[in-house]
């Protein structure tokens, strides 16, 4: 997301913060389908992103592995109060952010002890 880009769109003159809005709603939905690890008050989850809701940060996950636990699922709905973290992948395979994940999992574990 540019922030020039925001400025100098036609809509900033009546109202900065649609534009702001927009912008963040088409950043979301540029991550939709891709492999991400979303670390929650509860655990850590590797998942495909199905949706998320922008107003609350609601995340729906298919195809989910608790990282933390012996855990998997079809589906998990984590609410936005609950999500700490969302990484975004650079290679979309569910590989890649397994091994992502273990690594966040390793340094949550060091600042634990």
């Amino acid at each position: 997301m540019s922030v020039s880009r925001i400025i100098s769109s036609p809509g900033f003159k009546n109202d900065f913060r649609t534009v702001l809005k927009a912008e963040y709603n088409a950043s979301l939905k540029s991550i939709q389908g891709f492999w991400c690890v979303v670390e929650s008050s509860i655990g850590l989850y590797v998942g495909r992103l199905e949706a998320i809701n922008p107003d609350h940060g609601d995340i729906v996950l298919n195809s989910v592995e608790r990282v933390d636990v012996s855990y998997t699922s079809i589906k998990v709905w984590i609410r936005g109060s609950q999500v700490k973290q969302l990484v975004v992948v650079d290679k979309n395979t569910k590989e890649r952010a397994k091994k992502t994940a273990l690594k966040i999992l390793a340094s949550l574990s060091r600042e634990e002890l």
